[in-house]
């Protein structure tokens, strides 16, 4: 009399094996995802500062770099070099800093940070601008 083996444990081991696979598979994915998500969000971020960065530099110019009229528009506050904006909204501070002032043009250093202090990190987002001074024919 001859005795068979069930294939019922090739079977089972079969599919752990399988299940093991689909994981390993689905961990990857998720890791994809989670940065795909954390680079989206980066991009979200540059561009919100960007944005804000511009409409600064944007009332420098229209103001003919008159910075106390800029703060008083954009409820700013008056600093050594320059002047800081916080955009409550977004959390996002801007900070500009006049680097050179002639008697037609000035230079300033713009740079965005996230939080309201932003002591000890790195800028979000920074440019230079230069606009033409008020008052000149």
């Amino acid at each position: 009399m001859s005795y068979e083996r069930s294939k019922a444990p090739l079977a089972l081991m079969e599919q752990i094996i399988m299940i093991l696979v689909f994981a390993l598979a689905s961990a990857v994915c998720l890791q994809a995802f989670v940065y795909s998500n954390r680079l989206s969000e980066q991009g979200q971020l540059k561009e919100l500062s960007a944005s804000h960065a511009q409409t600064v530099i944007e009332y420098c110019k229209a103001s003919g770099g008159d910075l106390d009229q800029v703060c008083a528009k954009l409820s700013g506050e008056r600093t050594e070099r320059g002047l800081e904006v916080f955009f409550p909204e977004d959390n996002l501070r801007v900070s500009l800093e006049v680097t050179e002032a002639t008697d037609y043009i000035e230079r300033a250093a713009v740079s965005v940070w996230q939080g309201e202090d932003g002591d000890g990190e790195e800028s979000v987002y920074s440019l230079e601008a230069a606009w033409q001074k008020e008052g000149l024919e």
